[in-house]
């Protein structure tokens, strides 16, 4: 493998997933590309209320990707860390595209399949649109969970 797109929002899920592209991409000398997607919030609650949204969003993705990127340097994996706006699923499989990526890492709720087709899942988009392996990382305790 000479790449992995790893997504995370930075939520214990998207920890994990994180820890588990980098078990992978470590013993191999890998790359990771780090991705975190922000929603786009449409300013029509009024200016100054978008704007802290927008702040609080991009405040977010700051620390997330440098949280990421310290695990990624400690473990002694060569990262880079991407900041992308819309639909999450959309833009990751589009990101692992655009850096030819062998691999797509995603975390997972472990919702049940009923709440998951209600509310809609990133990682089963991804499943859905990638073109490429998808990994979807669930903790073994959510997998028992969900069951």
């Amino acid at each position: 493998m000479n790449r992995i797109v790893v997504a995370t929002d930075g939520s214990e899920h998207g920890h994990y997933a994180v820890e588990q592209a980098l078990a992978l991409a470590a013993p191999t000398g890998t790359q990771v590309t780090i991705v975190f997607v922000r929603h786009v919030t449409p300013p029509v609650l009024g200016s100054p209320f978008y704007q802290r949204t927008l702040s609080a969003q991009l405040r977010q993705a700051e620390e997330v990707g440098a949280g990421a990127e310290a695990q990624a340097t400690a473990a002694g994996v060569e990262v880079e860390v991407e900041v992308l706006e819309g639909d999450p699923a959309r833009r990751i499989v589009e990101l692992a595209r655009a850096r030819d990526a062998d691999l797509i890492v995603v975390g997972s709720r472990a919702r049940s399949s009923i709440v998951g087709t209600l509310l809609g899942s990133v990682s089963r988009e991804v499943l859905r649109d990638a073109d490429r392996p998808v990994l979807v990382a669930a903790r073994p305790a959510a997998r028992r969970a969900a069951a």
